[in-house]
């Protein structure tokens, strides 16, 4: 039966468990030996110098043979071709890396690693190791996951699942801690790596058990930056010397290679001590001559060169508290993660800023404890049989799994249970799937056997361990989320969200959308977050089809990182499908980069001037973030993938600025609705003047109060204010209506027979005014699947309630004196609380939020 292996591939450092059930041979002998350390739940598995963690770095030797691991980091520290390091934070590019004497993709660098860790595994274990979950960012792209998924298949592991990193945290600790809390808790985990930061903020409840609510985190983040920034440092500190880097010079990649050597070893210094030394005598500058390193640092310096990069983490975890919709108050622990985290900063800043302090949980190994307790609940698999995880209850438990008939050649076919010290069950198959279940199985002495008989022959034997106590239970959490929105392109290049980050995959959805312009090819661009991916086309459409035309899409995101696309036109029906192939991103040259930057800088000056104020105000800390954070890179040509991708993302946030119509696309009510308000106002306050004087100036103050509260709203597209203002404008309208005076001149200056048919024009208006807005709710692309099919409910509750208000005003007797007052009553009661209902149709649920 193969072992299921959970994999943390680190940016720094790896590392490999198994679930600590697994059935090996001499597993108490290798527990001993130390080969196998037993950690919550699980075993890791140690490299032969009974280390826990392997480095992620790759060397080639000039004959082509790989040195992985230690061997090769310490590669780094010479002179001569330096390893590849670092390489998982340019997965899902093509950017090259410098690996010895041989020059490698993330990938094939990847590919390297995970053999290698395979085969320490196997040769630890004695038995074969050929699938795994293997973990990754919360905040990787899909073709960063997809390219991890290809590496595992590439070094021979089935990927079985991709997990993300802070939920493997998260499912660890749990574990660790018992899972079983009478109370409810609420943590968020901090995961800072070598080369990628990600948070989550989960929960445990004792009734729904344990969530994730929400992530987020910075794929470009981690300790790496730390170590350059350390080198930055030295840079200064050495003006004698030329450590200028050309992009594509091996020469001063060594160099650089072997400074990032010098800034690690300083960190991990700073991490135990208040002072270090930085030395060495061994490196040549960029003009041969001899270097002379002797540079003291001490950790308050460290910590100046580094909060910078702290304090974005913090952000990001106060973006995750606010997606969850809580407040530092509401956590009730702060766990760390991640190598990086145990820089003493880190604690420091955290405690500081959300008043808890944090825990530090076996941050290298956490991950692969997580994975290995997420493989512990797959499925076993051998050439012919796959079994269910055991889950006893009791003294018995159900055994289920399934028989891989296309590898068999029989006429019968027969699943046997055998548990140690009862009689054998036997199952005949005739599932077309293979699947069987067998119930309440005697859990006997702790072992089964479960055979395969073929026409009587037995083709496979396996003997599985279970437990008559029942153990802390796992939470099953899925592993595949998508960590970004996926959204279509419009025709004003804004990006119209069709799938949200978080949600779990396979999914499905459905959307509908309208064609813009007229042609003969209809194309739909979709974006990962702000990265383009792909696009499906129909081709040769009629070249009289109108603007308008009904266009259903539909996405499916498949386990694995496949996006399956369809397009239809449904009275032409035309179709088209595509499998989107979440294309490598192929990294532009510096020179590309640096053009694209300044025009992307100029662009965005110029839009400053040009956008409606409220958009550019929106989007101003997104892109100058992005600029800003892209200078320096450009600057020293530092981290080419990364100042792409920051470049990448500028870009698309302009294009969407560059055709923004401002606040009247999503605000609600319209900006007319607030005109109207004001004028009725106006002239209510003018009676007020003539009937009551005294209290007219205040009145007076407080409707152009909420004028200028009601336009800084507007111009801001502040979409929580604006309908505030709104609303207050209405209160104050019936305050003024209910004083004596006032409310005789409105009701009695019109006859019952004009008031009548003023209300009839507004609830047949009203009455338009719905079938219109359900019209539009229909075929708005930002209103998903889940609020689409509430619609028709919502359309015949408001009809229903505007059937009953024109009852009433036709039950109203024109005759009697009190009819003027009775009918604005309605209005004001009844009729108006409905159209404001109307105008808010879809906003109320979020489904109207500015693109």
């Amino acid at each position: 039966m193969s072992i299921v292996a959970g994999i943390d591939l680190g940016t720094t450092n790896c590392c490999i468990a198994i679930p600590a059930d697994t059935d090996i041979p001499n597993k108490q002998a290798l527990i001993d030996s130390r080969r196998l350390r037993p950690l919550g739940g699980a075993l890791l598995v140690a490299n032969p110098d009974l280390s826990l963690t392997t480095p992620s770095a790759v060397w080639i030797g000039p004959d082509g043979t790989p040195l992985v691991g230690a061997l090769a980091k310490r590669k780094a520290r010479q002179a001569g071709a330096p390893p590849a390091m670092f390489f998982k934070r340019n997965m899902g590019t093509d950017q090259p890396v410098i690996a010895g004497h041989a020059t490698l993709t993330p990938l094939q660098a990847s590919v390297h690693l995970l053999r290698h860790l395979k085969t320490v595994a196997e040769q630890a274990l004695g038995v074969a190791v050929d699938r795994a979950v293997i973990t990754v960012p919360a905040y990787f792209e899909t073709s960063a996951k997809t390219q991890t998924t290809q590496a595992g298949a590439e070094a021979g592991l089935e990927v079985a699942e991709t997990l993300m990193e802070p939920v493997a945290a998260a499912l660890a600790h749990m574990h660790e801690s018992g899972g079983t809390a009478a109370e409810r808790k609420r943590f968020l985990v901090y995961d800072l790596g070598g080369g990628t930061f990600d948070t989550s903020v989960v929960s445990w409840d004792p009734e729904d058990g344990f969530s994730s609510r929400s992530f987020d985190g910075d794929r470009y983040l981690g300790g790496y930056d730390f170590d350059q920034a350390i080198v930055d440092w030295m840079i200064t500190q050495l003006p004698a010397y030329d450590l200028r880097a050309e992009p594509g010079d091996a020469a001063d990649a060594e160099r650089l290679a072997r400074l990032l050597s010098l800034a690690e070893t300083a960190k991990h210094d700073l991490t135990r001590e208040t002072e270090t030394e930085i030395i060495n005598q061994d490196l040549e500058d960029r003009t041969g001559l001899p270097m002379s390193i002797n540079l003291p640092l001490g950790r308050h310096e460290f910590n100046r060169l580094i909060e910078g990069f702290v304090n974005e983490t913090l952000d990001h975890c106060a973006e995750a508290l606010s997606k969850a919709r809580l407040t530092q108050t509401d956590l009730d622990e702060i766990v760390l993660v991640g190598g990086s985290s145990r820089v003493p900063l880190v604690a420091e800043l955290l405690e500081a800023r959300f008043g808890l302090t944090p825990r530090l949980f076996h941050p290298e190994l956490v991950v692969a404890v997580g994975a290995a307790l997420k493989a512990a609940n797959l499925a076993t698999r051998s050439q012919v049989l796959e079994l269910e995880a055991l889950v006893p209850d009791g003294d018995s438990v159900d055994i289920a799994g399934r028989v891989l008939l296309s590898n068999i050649e029989a006429a019968e076919i027969e699943v046997e249970v055998a548990p140690e010290g009862w009689e054998p069950q036997r199952e005949r198959i005739t599932d077309p799937e293979g699947t069987f279940l067998f119930i309440e199985v005697p859990l006997g002495d702790g072992e089964c056997v479960v055979r395969v008989l073929a026409d009587g022959r037995e083709i496979a034997v396996e003997r599985v361990g279970v437990r008559a106590e029942t153990a802390t239970a796992v939470p099953d959490l899925a592993g595949d989320i998508l960590a970004h929105d996926f959204s279509v392109e419009l025709l004003d290049r804004q990006l119209c969200r069709v799938v949200q980050a978080g949600t779990k995959i396979p999914h499905r959805v459905y959307q509908r959308l309208e064609t813009a312009i007229r042609g003969t090819t209809l194309a739909v661009r979709l974006y990962e977050g702000w990265i383009p991916i792909g696009v499906v086309k129909i081709r040769d459409l009629p070249e009289d089809l109108e603007p308008g035309a009904v266009v259903e899409l539909t996405l499916e995101f498949a386990v694995g990182w496949t996006v399956h696309a369809s397009v239809r036109i449904p009275h032409l029906d035309r179709s088209a499908t595509a499998v989107i192939e979440i294309p490598v991103r192929e990294v532009a040259s510096w020179d590309e980069i640096r053009t694209r930057a300044a025009a992307a800088r100029t662009d965005w000056r110029q839009m400053q001037r040009e956008a409606h104020r409220a958009e550019s105000a929106k989007a101003r800390p997104e892109i100058e973030q992005r600029l800003d954070a892209l200078e320096p890179l450009v600057a020293r040509t530092q981290d080419q993938a990364k100042a792409h991708h920051l470049l990448l993302e500028a870009e698309t946030i302009l294009q969407g600025l560059l055709n923004s119509r401002g606040p009247e696309d999503y605000l609600e009510p319209p900006l007319a609705d607030f005109e109207e308000s004001l004028r009725n106002l106006s002239e209510l306050v003018l009676f007020l003047q003539r009937e009551e004087p005294d209290s007219a100036p205040m009145y007076r103050l407080r409707r152009d109060d909420l004028e200028q509260q009601g336009r800084a709203a507007y111009d801001a597209g502040d979409f929580v204010a604006w309908p505030r203002v709104n609303e207050k404008l209405d209160d104050l309208e019936r305050e003024i209506l209910h004083i004596p005076s006032i409310r005789e001149i409105a009701v009695m200056q019109q006859t019952p027979s004009l008031l009548r048919d003023w209300l009839k024009r507004r609830i047949d208006a009203a009455d338009n005014a719905i079938r219109r807005k359900y019209g539009e709710l229909q075929t708005d692309s930002r209103v998903d699947q889940h609020d689409r099919v509430k619609l028709p409910a919502q359309r015949d509750d408001l009809l229903a309630d505007l059937s009953a208000i024109s009852f009433a005003v036709e039950e109203v007797d024109a005759a009697r004196p009190s009819a003027p007052e009775q009918l604005r009553n309605i209005y004001y009661d009844r009729l108006r609380p409905l159209e404001h209902r109307i105008n808010g149709w879809g906003r109320e649920a979020g489904m109207r939020q500015s693109q």
